[in-house]
């Protein structure tokens, strides 16, 4: 069984990976005082007694530009097939144990959490993006101010079938919503050239990602405990789509023999009748 969210969790527990999503995928409204190539991971476990955050989550500290302080980039990789409308729900759950963890070490001023969900489903993501939208109380209500305040950055990945730009995250998104052949061997030329001068444990994470992950989704086997690098992932992935192609034809052919059998038989029977 492939190991869909630990290959998940391991690309994006690469900084250079994460710094290029945030870059390219989150309004530069929200990061422009952001010094995003200075971001480190978090190593933080806390759990409540009916929730804990899972593997697939990751958190990421990013200080401020030309200044003291810094945010807590909370990336949350939603690869289920449907949205959950529980969303919002467990991430103000989420912050609130890392501020209880941080509170706990000593921390006074507890630095600002931006929530970012990345989700690869099929489906549209129409669930509430805000608990406000959860809460039973009209507009304009006088209990409003005492309620908590919690919403989330969604980054859909289907809305981007083509990538974006020379993003390497939109490299993965354009893979994954590759709808033939044509453009899967196109994202892999794409990702294996945006990747070129990367560091060799991001090049060996995409690999083991494209052959383990990505592969099967498409219907695709590789032999990837031989596979070193993405061009020779390319050239596997075009063997076995020719031998594919190949089969294809050949079932056809099977298929066409038969119906035509088939037919001479039933004619044969009509006139021996």
């Amino acid at each position: 069984m492939v190991d869909h969210d630990g290959s998940y969790h391991r690309l994006f527990s690469n900084p250079q990976l994460v710094a290029d999503l945030v870059r390219h995928f989150v309004p530069k409204t929200l990061c422009a005082c952001l010094d995003i190539d200075a971001m480190e991971r978090v190593n933080t476990k806390f759990h409540a007694r009916t929730l804990e955050r899972r593997i697939s989550d990751l958190i990421y500290r990013i200080p401020f530009t030309g200044g003291e302080g810094e945010i807590y980039l909370y990336l949350l990789l939603e690869f289920q097939s449907a949205a959950d409308p529980e969303m919002v729900l467990r991430i103000l759950v989420y912050t609130a144990l890392l501020y209880q963890q941080l509170f706990d070490q000593g921390v006074r001023r507890l630095p600002p959490v931006l929530p970012l969900v990345l989700y690869n489903g099929d489906r549209r993501w129409t669930v509430a993006d805000s608990m406000q939208a959860l809460i039973a109380l009209p507009e304009g209500s006088p209990l409003w101010p005492y309620q908590p305040q919690m919403r989330y950055y969604l980054i859909e990945e289907n809305r981007f079938p083509g990538g974006k730009g020379d993003s390497l995250a939109g490299a993965l998104f354009r893979l994954e919503n590759a709808a033939n052949d044509a453009e899967l061997l196109a994202g892999i030329d794409a990702l294996a050239g945006l990747v070129s001068g990367s560091n060799p444990g991001l090049r060996q994470d995409l690999t083991t990602w494209v052959c383990h992950v990505l592969a099967p989704r498409k219907g695709l086997e590789l032999a990837h405990g031989q596979i070193q690098d993405l061009t020779e992932v390319r050239t596997m992935l075009s063997e076995n789509i020719r031998k594919w192609q190949e089969r294809v034809i050949e079932e056809s052919r099977r298929k066409a023999v038969e119906e035509v059998l088939q037919e001479g038989k039933q004619k044969g029977l009509e006139e021996g009748r």
